[in-house]
């Protein structure tokens, strides 16, 4: 099935929608891990996303990269080996509010990219009705 090359599943756009959506993700796993840093026992959660977006990008087929784009998805994990206190709890709340404060950079960021490439497609409307 040919993949139709409209403006907004491009390549580029594709992997800011997939940005935007693991960034929402981790917020929501920090957000859980700063609700339950006084949890005994609870283990921190984090969401893998970078490394495996890198990995599909370092293909050479465009059909086969955007194939894998479609399927890739932020995956969530527990941290099994950041140091716990005695009561088995490992969030550094600290660590995670550093986090926060990027990840909601790095959010920001695609959002703006993504705004930017809409002004591109309306400007090249408006230029088009004229």
């Amino acid at each position: 099935m040919p993949l139709a090359p409209d403006f907004l599943s491009d390549t580029a756009a594709i992997v800011i929608g997939k940005t935007l959506d693991a960034t929402a993700a981790r917020q929501k796993s920090i957000a859980n891990n700063i609700a339950n840093v006084e949890t005994p026992g609870y283990k921190r959660s984090y969401v893998s996303f970078e490394e495996e977006l890198r990995s599909v990008l370092s293909r050479k087929d465009r059909r086969e990269i955007q194939k894998a784009l479609s399927e890739l998805v932020p995956v969530r994990r527990n941290d099994v080996f950041s140091p716990a206190r005695p009561d088995g709890n490992n969030v550094n709340i600290d660590a995670e509010i550093a986090d926060l404060a990027k990840t909601g950079l790095k959010h920001r960021a695609a959002a703006v990219l993504l705004e930017g490439k809409i002004a591109m497609l309306r400007a090249a409307i408006t230029e088009g009705k004229r």
